[in-house]
């Protein structure tokens, strides 16, 4: 009994799991980790229903982005311009949150070698990040209250209070983030969105202006 509670089943993979529960001979540790096991599961079926939502999303946006008339790769690209012959910092992490994103959920359709490039962009792009939003000084953090088979949750505030979060699995993410005991807010399939949203909303003048677009 001891022994199956003080076992941390932190980071472990479903894969890794059984392979203790198939060599172990503890029944007490056995039965828990088959429990944990059955949990996440369930949590991977919910997160593929999910992950299916935001490829929907994703294929959307790719033609129109709120009904601006630009697909999202476009988006991206005026975003990069914007900060590069400006200079605005905030641009510039506006832009990064983008990419991140975008990188997150591109990667949801990729073969196996593919997607794990796409998240260790995601993670290389998290860590640089962290800098840049701390001198900012715009809220962040992380917690492991992840809610799915994954180690870590990250928030990011925007400046409008509006709450983006991100699950990963880097070992490194409390190198560059404050723990924080805050919850995500329930919002399904909308990191994208809520981005999106702020680009509208405070640089749609610049991504949609004539000379850009033109650029």
């Amino acid at each position: 009994m001891a022994e199956a509670e003080t076992f941390c089943t932190f980071g472990y993979k479903i894969q890794e799991l059984q392979d203790v529960i198939r060599t172990t001979h503890n029944p007490a540790l056995k039965a828990k980790l088959m429990e944990i096991v059955t949990e996440k599961k369930n949590l991977r079926q919910k997160s593929n229903l999910q992950n299916q939502s935001t490829l929907n999303k994703l294929e959307m946006f790719k033609n129109d982005v709120l009904g601006m008339g630009i697909g999202l790769r476009k988006v991206i690209s005026s975003m990069r311009k914007c900060y590069k012959r400006t200079g605005d910092k905030e641009a510039q992490i506006i832009s990064m949150l983008l990419e991140i994103e975008f990188a997150n959920e591109n990667a949801k359709k990729l073969s196996s070698n593919k997607r794990k490039m796409a998240y260790e962009r995601k993670s290389i792009l998290l860590s640089t990040l962290s800098s840049m939003i701390h001198d900012a000084g715009w809220k962040t953090g992380y917690n492991d209250a992840t809610g799915k088979n994954a180690s870590y949750l990250v928030f990011v505030y925007l400046p409008t209070g509006v709450q983006l979060t991100w699950h990963c699995n880097d070992y490194t993410i409390p190198q560059y983030y404050d723990y924080i005991a805050d919850k995500w807010d329930g919002q399904v399939c909308m990191t994208l969105e809520k981005i999106l949203i702020y680009i509208r909303d405070h640089y749609s003048d610049y991504i949609l202006s004539p000379t850009k677009m033109a650029a």
